[in-house]
């Protein structure tokens, strides 16, 4: 019997309440739907890179070498541990299309019966595969053909070694090695730049001039077999043959930046949900809190009539309960359908055969979990508040307030105010309990919109910063081996350059104490114009003779800083070792590695002026020239175009990361409303009794609405400094969370982003508190001023 009574008390505070339980609730549901989206997501992204390499056969090493007979492999499959080994030819080529300018990079790989291979075996999508004896067959990867616009039966002319070969299409396939497609040495993926061609094996050994060797070894390990420990017996087999440093799979281009987003995908869903979760509970607190306390006389005859504290608070429980439900409902709704869409997005720009989103049932289960937990949270004080309140106190109505204590110099500043502004100011410094919660709420919304709109901001400075800044050359070309100084001075007499810059690059493992790390060293001129050292805040940086300049994140693996010294070992057929201390640390904001000026490197590297390439400058009046040109020199093995890298690096965030980024900047818009509508009911249902006598008094309606706008409106502009301060360094601080190996966001502060933010907020208050005032009209006077009786 008494149940029925609270079951009804609980369906009337719900339907009264009904206004600012749904934005409660919605904003709930805005944070389980976060969390459902990027926890899913990530899952159905992980579990099928997953699927797609054991399926295919990821390699687990990698050793690239200049050249080593076949024999050889057999060798390396005889090592403790190794599973399967595939010795393959690794060719660059250049690719001319008939529609497209310049010279686009390639690279082709020997093939042998598809369906024995063990180590990152192809799959075919379409066609069939290259014929065994067949000289001028490929297959292409997908990424390539789609972004061309090629199919089987087309025909490409490609340049290998200096020989012009024209070769068909039958085929169209992909490889796990390449969820990601980006040229050799190259972090950043462009398939529409890059092609990636399988050939025959006979067929490329001639065309390659490398018949009965390979290039490229590849190997499976067994279970549980350390990586390191079968690469210290491989490296000394193969060192006379020129090989480099063994890599793993987190070496692997395309599968550190697809570790990459998996990493970020994990920081936003620890990082972003809980924050609008906080403030949700933060909202029911409120809520809960303003509704015991105008239930003050009613909780105090449940309590005098025997019903016990339990029962009593059971009531409000029940209210959290059903808001807290309704909300990650909704929210598990609404995060599986962007997790589908998300799911879409990444399979249009990721290569793998099935990318599914799934409502798997522990990601249902942290839902609830969350959701409700939230609730609990956010109900605890006003729950505490009924189990502490006695029934005689609660019965006899509350001491008045009073508006001169503790005011001062506040209160003398409201007296010099009209009446109807003194109630607004007075009520503001009265009750500073109820003020600095109001203040907190809005000041949330600014953290989180100040955050959401600065992340977009970052990356555009990150790309403007890595290309803008540091990469002022048209074009990169690369030689199929390092040359003199003849290379630099033909190169530089391609028709339109304006200016040339060598460069030299050399695979390097850095050694400090106990720890080495395989990373490229770099040789560029000590005060190059073209391409430069930049670091994240976009000043640039002059390299040294007499020591090496480390990017953070090589530094930070190493645990090394300016001063220390640091080994280096060349690889790739050098062999050379020398020790240098670090001149200087550098945050750059894309890549990772080390940088020498190239004098010094290449009499350290036992081959002065020696160069791998150079950054040119052109006039654009002559590029068709000069991509002539390029395909006509047989020293040349890859052309890079920095303006289609920044395009493809614009995709991949826009695509990626950025499509969250993106869901949470609109999430943090509905957040603010939904903040600036639950607290301004909040204070309406404060002010109910206060603005009815007002209205008994004489005032109008609208001088009354005033009174509730004035109050709404000196509280949001009291939040704005600490929720734009807070704002800025919460977003700061979720960038650096989101940085990795490969990816250092800059800090970065803009005016007009937090004056955006602040307007939003203003706009969303103003807008919230006009559609509230409404209730002013409604207030019944009688019934108002009997609520404490």
């Amino acid at each position: 019997m008494k149940r029925r009574p609270l079951l009804n008390k609980l369906g009337r505070d719900l339907l009264r309440q009904r206004a600012q339980a749904s934005a409660i609730a919605g904003l709930l549901a805005l944070g389980v739907a976060l969390l459902v989206t990027a926890i899913g997501t990530r899952a159905a992204l992980e579990r099928a890179r997953d699927d797609y390499y054991l399926q295919q056969g990821l390699a687990d090493l990698q050793l690239m070498m200049v050249r080593a007979p076949r024999a050889m492999a057999e060798r390396a499959a005889a090592l403790p541990g190794v599973q399967a080994v595939e010795a393959r030819l690794a060719v660059p080529a250049l690719l001319v299309l008939p529609n497209v300018d310049g010279a686009l990079s390639a690279r082709l790989y020997s093939l042998d019966d598809p369906e024995r291979v063990q180590v990152n075996r192809p799959w075919r999508v379409e066609g069939r595969w290259p014929e065994p004896n067949a000289r001028r067959e490929v297959a292409l990867n997908e990424a390539f053909a789609q972004a061309q616009g090629l199919d089987i039966g087309d025909a490409l002319e490609l340049t290998i070694r200096g020989s012009r070969e024209r070769l068909r299409i039958v085929g169209i396939a992909n490889s796990p090695e390449f969820v990601f497609v980006s040229p050799p040495g190259e972090l950043l993926p462009q398939p529409e730049r890059h092609a990636v061609l399988w050939m025959p094996r006979r067929a490329l050994e001639q065309a390659a001039g490398l018949e009965g060797a390979f290039n490229e070894l590849l190997l499976r390990l067994g279970e549980g077999v350390a990586p390191e420990v079968v690469a210290a017996q491989l490296e000394p087999l193969f060192a006379r043959y020129g090989a480099g440093r063994a890599q793993d799979r987190s070496r692997i281009p395309s599968a550190r930046l697809l570790d990459d987003e998996l990493e970020q995908l994990g920081t936003m869903a620890r990082l972003l949900p809980p924050a609008f979760l906080a403030v949700a509970a933060f909202l029911l607190n409120l809520n809960l809190t303003r509704l015991v306390e105008a239930e003050r006389s009613t909780l105090g005859l449940m309590k005098a009539f025997g019903l016990r504290a339990r029962e009593v608070v059971g009531g409000y429980l029940g209210f959290a309960l059903v808001v807290s439900l309704v909300g990650v409902l909704f929210g598990l709704a609404l995060g599986r359908a962007l997790g589908e869409l998300m799911c879409g997005l990444y399979l249009e720009f990721y290569r793998l055969p099935v990318l599914q989103y799934r409502l798997q049932p522990g990601i249902v289960a942290a839902a609830f979990a969350v959701g409700i937990g939230a609730a609990l949270a956010g109900s605890s004080l006003a729950l505490r508040r009924v189990l502490s309140l006695r029934p005689a106190a609660a019965l006899a109505p509350p001491p008045p307030p009073s508006f001169r204590h503790g005011a001062g110099p506040l209160e003398a500043l409201a007296a010099g105010f009209d009446p109807l502004t003194r109630v607004a100011l007075r009520r503001v410094l009265g009750f500073p309990r109820r003020s600095l919660i109001t203040v907190a709420g809005f000041c949330a919304a600014l953290i989180l919109l100040v955050l959401s709109m600065q992340a977009p901001l970052a990356i555009e400075r990150l790309l403007d910063i890595s290309f803008g800044a540091a990469k002022r050359q048209q074009i990169t070309l690369s030689l199929a081996e390092n040359a003199g100084a003849d290379a630099l001075r033909a190169l530089a007499r391609l028709p339109g350059v304006e200016r040339a810059e060598p460069f030299l690059a050399l695979d390097a493992v850095f050694t400090a104490g106990l720890r080495s790390v395989n990373e490229p060293l770099l040789g560029l001129t000590a005060q190059p114009l073209l391409e430069r050292l930049v670091d994240a805040q976009g000043q640039p940086r002059l390299l040294r003779d007499d020591g090496l300049l480390l990017s953070g994140s090589l530094a930070r693996q190493l645990g090394v800083r300016a001063g220390d010294p640091v080994e280096v070992q060349l690889t790739g057929g050098l062999r050379r070792r020398f020790v240098l201390p670090v001149a200087e640390v550098v945050e750059v904001t894309i890549g990772s590695g080390a940088w020498l000026e190239i004098d010094a490197l290449a009499r350290y590297s036992g081959q002065p002026g020696r160069i791998s390439g150079a950054h040119l400058r052109l006039r654009a009046d002559q590029r068709a020239a000069f991509d002539a040109a390029v395909r006509a020199t047989p020293m040349i093995a890859a052309s890079s175009d920095i303006e289609a890298a920044w395009g493809a690096m614009q995709r991949m965030f826009e695509q990626g990361s950025g499509t969250m980024t993106s869901l949470f900047t609109g999430f943090a818009v509905l957040m603010a409303v939904g903040i600036a509508y639950a607290t301004s009911t909040v204070v309406l249902g404060e002010q109910r009794r206060d603005l009815a006598t007002l209205c008994v008094l004489g005032y109008g309606r609208r001088e009354a609405s005033y009174v509730l706008l004035a109050e709404l409106g000196l509280l949001c502009l009291i939040a704005l400094p600490p929720g734009l301060v807070s704002g800025h360094y919460a977003a700061q601080a979720f960038l650096r969370a989101m940085a990795t190996d490969v990816f250092q966001f800059p800090s970065l502060f803009e005016p007009s982003l937090h004056l955006r933010a602040g307007l939003i907020l203003l706009a969303s208050v103003a807008a919230t508190a006009l559609w509230v005032r409404r209730g002013v009209d409604r207030i019944g006077l009688v019934e108002s001023l009997k609520v404490r009786e």
